[in-house]
């Protein structure tokens, strides 16, 4: 008898290790199972359906864990089917003994997917803050997921999972100027945490590759780290306060540290954008909702342009704002000071005294600034006062003021050069300047504009649009000498009253010895139309004019034919970029013509 009992409790021992070790190499396969899995599910799970071919069984010994896999399974998931590659559940033996849940671990793996396909199921998944408005801008992608998550003891998902996955063919448009395409990315996302690792894409022209980014929540707050490269696929982007071009093929290397806080404020902890020879470093600056600039610390910029550091300093937001530095591009200064009343929405909510001091700034002429000197105050983005000073070269100076006037409560702009052509040689009209000092004055306020320019004893040398009238008009003696050595000048005085649509051009007069111009009209500035009308007379008929000023009438009227044509007329009419002049004959000049030369004759002989 006691030979029976072993002998059976030996076949048993050896069955069970037999089938321990099949289990544990082999497996077993069947489809036994498979009615009461289903219902299993669905009684837990109503909004989950699962379908499957058979159930794959291996035993891990070691773990006391059994491996239950389904063969070709597909999910239903809040009405998304879902192609799955591996499905697993780790089960506990231990657990199953103490008559507890026994399920320790579930295992997914999908095939490909198409993003519209499982969006309802992935906007039932809990992302914390992140933005599930965005789903919708996503035009097409595909995605791999992998799955990992427990139970609880009443079949609810814990926070312990992690989803791990691929991305690619992606396309995000959040609206017409900005769009991301040819997405992909690996990420894992585990306890309110998203980790995103070779991400590479293309934002408008800008080619994102080898990037990495965290994500993760804050008390308050979203934020991410990213480290990532960036270059641009062209070369018209540009940072023109500092004159960079971006070109094309350029390479940075990006890393920044974010925070998307509750109240939609951003604070940039760090970014940091350099590459061999460019640098921009942002130390702890505020966006408010609005995206405009509320607070920074600190901001430090260099870079190169044409093998050439074009700039090189910091700015400090202390007691008031310090902008310091070896050298600053300074090549739109004119522009930018033409309007101080400008709205600047992004620096609104800064006001501060400031005070700049560079060893250099470039012009966009072979004439630099030294020791540049400037103290104002910015009252809500706005240059309310400035007092600067700068030198050329010795004895030659510029002298740069804006102040509110009490009465009238406008901003007034005056600008002083011994040197005209670093502030006007980005006007086309101006091209080939040479000499000159330059007096500038402008008043504006939130509406409105006026200004007038004065620039004393030229020489033009290009000045196309000049060039094309003295052809039309048919002097050639005059074009000949534009494109050569040049035309001397006396004066140039433009005179403007300007709003946001429109500039009502009341005068430009140029006076030389060799012809006078006066031109008026207008600039729709909505429409981008130009409309002048002109006169051009050589000096040497004014000269006559002028000397018979008894008789002005007579020549005002144009009875004596027989001393021929005084000089042209012309119209310039059309857009910007398409210009037409025309130019006519005349032997009558207008008062105003005759008035201006000898108001500019009096003051020569003054002087």
């Amino acid at each position: 008898m006691k030979k029976f009992i072993l002998s059976i409790f030996l076949i048993f021992v050896i069955s069970l290790a037999g089938l321990v070790f099949y289990l544990s190499f082999y497996g077993y396969e069947t489809d036994k199972f498979n009615s009461i899995i289903k219902s299993e599910i669905q009684k837990n799970k109503k909004n989950i359906d699962l379908d499957f071919e058979k159930v794959s069984i291996l035993l891990d010994i070691r773990k006391l864990t059994l491996f239950i896999k389904l063969i070709n399974p597909e999910l239903e998931y809040q009405s998304a089917t879902i192609p799955l590659e591996k499905l697993r559940a780790n089960i506990d033996l231990v657990s199953i003994l103490k008559n507890e849940i026994g399920i320790k671990k579930i295992i997914i793996k999908t095939k490909y997917l198409d993003f519209h396909s499982i969006k309802p199921a992935i906007l039932q998944l809990n992302l914390g803050q992140f933005d599930k408005g965005n789903f919708s801008k996503i035009k097409q992608s595909k995605i791999k997921i992998n799955s990992e998550f427990g139970f609880d003891k009443n079949y609810e998902l814990n926070d312990n999972f992690v989803l791990t996955g691929i991305v690619k063919d992606t396309e995000f448009v959040h609206s017409d100027d900005h769009k991301i395409s040819s997405l992909s990315l690996h990420f894992s996302y585990n306890d309110k945490q998203l980790k995103v690792k070779n991400l590479s894409s293309k934002y408008n022209d800008i080619v994102i590759n080898n990037g990495k980014i965290e994500f993760y929540e804050t008390k308050g707050a979203i934020s991410f780290k990213v480290d990532t490269k960036i270059s641009f696929q062209n070369s018209k982007r540009a940072i023109p306060i500092i004159n960079k071009s971006l070109n094309k093929g350029e390479t940075f290397s990006l890393k920044t540290d974010l925070s998307f806080k509750k109240n939609k404020t951003i604070l940039i902890k760090k970014l940091v954008l350099k590459n061999e020879d460019n640098l921009l470093e942002i130390d702890h600056l505020t966006l408010n909702r609005d995206y405009n600039l509320s607070n920074f610390k600190k901001i430090k910029i260099k870079t190169k342009e044409n093998e050439e550091i074009n700039n090189d300093f910091s700015i400090e937001n202390k007691e008031s704002i310090f902008i310091d530095g070896k050298v600053f591009d300074a090549k739109i200064l004119l522009k930018e000071l033409d309007e101080p009343e400008k709205e600047n929405n992004f620096l609104k909510k800064i006001s501060k005294n400031i005070e700049v001091d560079f060893s250099k700034v470039l012009t966009n002429t072979e004439f630099p600034l030294n020791k540049f000197r400037m103290v104002g105050l910015i009252e809500k983005g706005k240059l309310k006062k400035i007092s600067a000073k700068s030198e050329f070269e010795k004895d030659k100076f510029l002298d740069i003021s804006i102040k509110k006037e009490k009465k009238t409560k406008m901003s007034v702009v005056e600008i002083y050069s011994d040197i005209a052509k670093p502030l006007v040689n980005s006007y086309e009209f101006f091209e080939g300047l040479e000499g000159g000092n330059l007096i500038y004055v402008s008043k504006s306020n939130k509406k409105n504009s006026s200004g007038v320019l004065e620039i004393k004893k030229f020489k033009l040398n290009k000045a196309p649009g000049l060039a094309k009238l003295l052809s039309l008009a048919d002097l050639k003696g005059l074009t000949d000498a534009l494109k050569g050595e040049g035309i001397t000048f006396d004066s140039l005085v433009i005179k403007y009253e300007s709003s946001s649509t429109w500039m009502d051009i009341k005068e430009i007069f140029l006076t030389g010895p060799s012809i006078s111009v006066l031109v008026e009209g207008y600039f729709d500035k909505k429409k981008d139309i130009v409309s002048l009308r002109g006169t051009l007379v050589p000096a040497k008929t004014l000269n006559n004019i002028v000397s018979k000023i008894p008789v002005v009438g007579d020549i005002l009227i144009g009875k004596k034919v027989g001393e021929g044509v005084f000089g042209v007329s012309f119209k310039i009419k059309g857009p910007t970029d398409n210009l037409k002049t025309t130019v006519n004959p005349v032997k009558t000049i207008t008062p105003r013509f005759i008035t201006r030369a000898l108001e500019e004759m009096k003051k020569k002989q003054t002087k």
